[in-house]
């Protein structure tokens, strides 16, 4: 059978297979040179060399009866994060391949052959993940910051509390690469109240019917499983609230950058305006443990207008300020498709500390898809 992203095996089953010696972390590396070779573009680095050296050194180690959780398998590091992180992956014993590319260039490979130059772009480092180069990737803002989130691709995207994340090809290989690098991630044993927001910071937001119809999907699927299921849009409709500021949609790095050259008479107005969204942003979680979101407002549409066609791609704009600028833990994840075959995300935040809960809550839409998609 030929080769296709969904038969490209995760951290879990690669981690299986090389602990009752089914395969080789050299043979796990072979594979992804061969796979390497139509999808170097989306790295800025690769090191073959000491990669083929730690699979060697992997492989002794494995037959010398060590078992690693990331010992012998493929993963990389987005060149968004330092380069102490790829040592400190590469320490675990993982064959660390190169860095990929934070840049939201490249075509998703999950889309179907009539992809234009239109279609929204994503990371390469999905796109190294995807194709399965790699089992995995540590990377920044590992949901998705572009028009196109982790799920879009098929993929887990996850990011703790602290800004770090994982993008995987399913939410048990998340969990397994969270445990090898000691990141905590333990539910907690008790009820969960879920919120489902359609608008995310704005009242104005229009999601799209094939993207509400997956929220809702969702939110139904959700009250079968955990506590309660409320609808967030009221608190969020009801409130008085400020204008967002064009700079909400930045992520830490950039906000630094802004004070850096913000005129100092300005600087204290900045800081206000900055904290009265974080205090607004933490007020879309009271009365919640997990808010429910759209991973966009819907699908690539084409509008009509005198004289062309306008192509209205997904906007993540209402909701990934949400985990951005909170700096709150989320996850996005594959949870329905529209009428092309194309996946479909969702986003989900929880508060600080439950990144155990939010996994736990991915993992129930992860296997209700799973189920629908079996023959």
């Amino acid at each position: 059978m030929a080769e296709t992203p969904v038969c490209y095996p995760g951290a879990v089953e690669q981690a299986r297979l090389l602990a009752r010696g089914a395969t080789t972390a050299a043979e796990l590396l072979a594979t992804a040179e061969r796979r390497l070779d139509s999808s170097k573009h989306v790295f800025t680095d690769v090191d073959l060399t000491t990669a083929r050296r730690s699979a060697q050194d992997a492989d002794r180690r494995l037959a010398e009866g060590e078992r690693g959780v990331l010992l012998g398998l493929p993963l990389a590091v987005e060149d968004s994060l330092p380069r102490s992180v790829f040592d400190a992956l590469a320490a675990t014993g993982a064959v660390v391949i190169g860095r990929t590319s934070s840049l939201e260039r490249h075509r998703n490979p999950m889309i179907g052959l009539a992809a234009t130059a239109l279609d929204p772009r994503v990371s390469g480092t999905a796109v190294a993940v995807a194709t399965g180069v790699v089992s995995a990737a540590l990377a920044r803002r590992a949901p998705g910051a572009g028009q196109v989130p982790a799920g879009g691709v098929g993929l887990v995207g996850f990011q703790t509390s602290g800004g770090s994340g994982v993008v995987a090809r399913s939410v048990a290989d998340v969990a397994h690469v969270v445990g090898g690098i000691g990141w905590t991630a333990a539910p907690a044993d008790r009820p969960l109240r879920i919120g489902v927001s359609l608008r995310g910071l704005s009242v104005t937001t229009r999601t799209r019917a094939p993207m509400r119809r997956v929220v809702e999907d969702v939110a139904a699927l959700l009250s079968l499983h955990v506590g309660e299921v409320v609808d967030h849009d009221p608190h969020l409709a009801g409130e008085s609230r400020l204008l967002l500021a064009p700079h909400l949609a930045a992520g830490p790095r950039e906000l630094a950058l802004l004070d850096r050259w913000v005129p100092r008479p300005f600087k204290g107005v900045c800081r206000s305006m900055r904290a009265a969204e974080r205090v607004m942003l933490n007020h879309m979680f009271a009365g919640v443990d997990v808010l429910v979101t759209p991973g966009h407002t819907g699908p690539p549409e084409a509008v009509p207008l005198p004289g062309g066609v306008l192509v209205r791609t997904g906007a993540t704009t209402p909701f990934s300020p949400l985990w951005r600028v909170s700096g709150y833990p989320a996850v996005s994840v594959h949870a329905g498709s529209d009428a092309d075959g194309n996946p479909l995300p969702v986003t989900l935040i929880a508060v600080p500390g439950a990144e155990g809960e939010l996994l736990g809550v991915a993992r129930i839409i992860e296997e209700e898809r799973g189920a629908h998609r079996r023959p």
